[in-house]
């Protein structure tokens, strides 16, 4: 079905947004709900097509499903019927063949519509179940289900998060507090994936249960999204830094004129001179939301002129300095609001409850706006036979990247003076790309003989940045 833009811009959000529950007892919302290239879907197609999946998810007794569609489309009617038929989902950060191999340590089944390489349960195809579905009375089992999300740990293994439904319903609620009057009832569109916490909330489930439509379609280069633009008399836009800091001047931004409500941006903190940058092409400053899989949006910023930009906590938080100096956080989202969860990083707390951040204090980094475990990556790195043992370090340069410090074993060297530094790395990278996505692999190589350590036999951190300033060993 074709519907004209007028179609789209005639609905209005709902003034408080829906829970899950209630957004299932809507069925006869004919309000648009997603929209891509022309191709629409009310809110009452949305739910019925659910929940004919969910008809026949409910006959399998298995708990446990992972979900990965790379359609947003897909992606939406996938999760809304595994929720109402009671699942726990697992979503799965890529669908890289390790990655999935590892998901099948928590789950028995896999939705999705690409390959189901390296999954070792049973895989199911969207488009096969969609087809096969039929209509069937279901009853909601939104008690039963949670979500499950892999970030990285600090001990190396991607870490699973567990989140209840209440917990990202009151989350949503206090975004939708915070920005209903900004966002009004703008279309949304995305740059970022719908697999990742900020991605599900921002571009997906708030949303949905605020009445607004989705623009389907993922926008990897700006041209698309300015295509997208004109579409729509509204928009907002789900962005992170790396998307942001890659806004090219010579595309013609006036369509963003008058259309752009706000651009939201998570992942890693913007650095300021592409905060302006992106408030030149869009009209309007980036809104930066603060927060992990772990504690959920905690706090938002927009940068000004002024240096060291505060950061706001969201309605309904409250922050606090561990004796550490690290950042606590409670909120009503936490999967225990009176105890708080501690951050990875450093802050100093203003008296109106703003702060600055400090800086990391773990081996959590930020590439590309993509959280990466080095602990991890050098764990995954050593299991390579031509490797003896490896270190990752960030390197900084014009944009944040990794460097790899590592130590071949005896066939390793002969690789290495046989085929040279590119077939190896080459190599090294195939091995990495097996768990990790491609834009945060190490840009950087340098094979060395020894590990620079201090006399206790820890390492120089400092000596490891120096090995890519001087250019290393090799």
């Amino acid at each position: 079905m074709v519907v004209p833009q007028t179609g789209i811009e005639s609905m209005m959000p709902s003034e408080s947004t829906l829970s899950l529950q209630a957004f299932f007892a809507h069925g006869t919302d004919n309000h648009l709900a997603l929209y891509n290239n022309g191709q629409t879907l009310t809110y009452r197609e949305v739910i019925s097509q659910s929940l004919r999946l969910a008809g026949m998810i409910a006959q399998s007794r298995e708990q446990h499903w992972g979900l990965f569609c790379e359609d947003t489309g897909h992606f939406i009617i996938s999760l809304l019927a595994l929720l109402a038929a009671g699942k726990t989902i697992c979503l799965p950060a890529n669908n890289q063949p390790g990655t999935l191999a590892d998901l099948a340590d928590h789950a028995a089944m896999l939705l999705t519509d690409s390959h189901g390489e390296g999954f070792t349960g049973q895989c199911y195809q969207y488009q096969q179940l969609d087809i096969l579905a039929r209509d069937a009375l279901v009853d909601l089992q939104l008690e039963k289900t949670s979500l499950i999300f892999f970030t990285s740990g600090s001990s190396g293994q991607p870490k699973a998060i567990h989140k209840q439904l209440w917990q990202l319903e009151h989350e949503i609620k206090a975004q939708e507090q915070k920005w209903r009057a900004t966002l009004n009832d703008s279309v949304i569109l995305a740059c970022v994936a719908h697999q990742h916490i900020y991605g599900l909330l921002f571009r997906v489930l708030w949303p949905l249960l605020a009445g607004r439509v989705i623009d389907t379609q993922q926008h990897h280069y700006p041209e698309s999204l300015l295509a997208s633009m004109a579409q729509h008399k509204r928009v907002a836009i789900i962005a992170s830094p790396a998307q942001l800091e890659r806004l090219p001047a010579e595309l013609d931004w006036s369509v963003c004129r008058q259309r752009v409500t706000a651009v939201f941006s998570s992942g890693a903190p913007l650095q300021a001179r592409f905060a302006a940058e992106a408030e030149h092409y869009f009209s309007v400053l980036p809104l930066e939301i603060l927060g992990s899989t772990e504690t959920g949006g905690v706090a938002w910023r927009q940068q000004d002129s002024k240096p060291d930009t505060v950061w706001h906590p969201l309605p309904a938080v409250r922050v606090q300095l561990a004796k550490n100096g690290l950042l606590t956080v409670f909120s009503p989202w936490l999967d225990h609001p009176e105890e708080g969860c501690v951050m990875g990083d450093r802050a100093e707390i203003m008296a109106n409850q703003s702060f600055l951040l400090k800086g990391r204090a773990d081996q959590i980094v930020k590439i590309e706006g993509k959280r990466v475990s080095l602990t991890e990556m050098s764990q995954r790195l050593g299991c390579h036979p031509l490797v003896e043992s490896s270190v990752l370090t960030v390197v900084q340069t014009a944009r944040q990247q990794l460097g790899a410090i590592v130590i071949l074993t005896q066939e390793g060297r002969l690789l290495l003076d046989q085929q040279g530094r590119l077939a190896l790395t080459r190599l090294l990278k195939k091995t990495l790309s097996q768990h990790f996505e491609a834009v945060t692999l190490p840009r950087k190589w340098r094979f060395v003989d020894s590990m620079p350590v201090n006399a206790q036999g820890k390492l120089v951190h400092s000596e490891l940045a120096r090995l890519f300033i001087a250019g290393g060993n090799r």
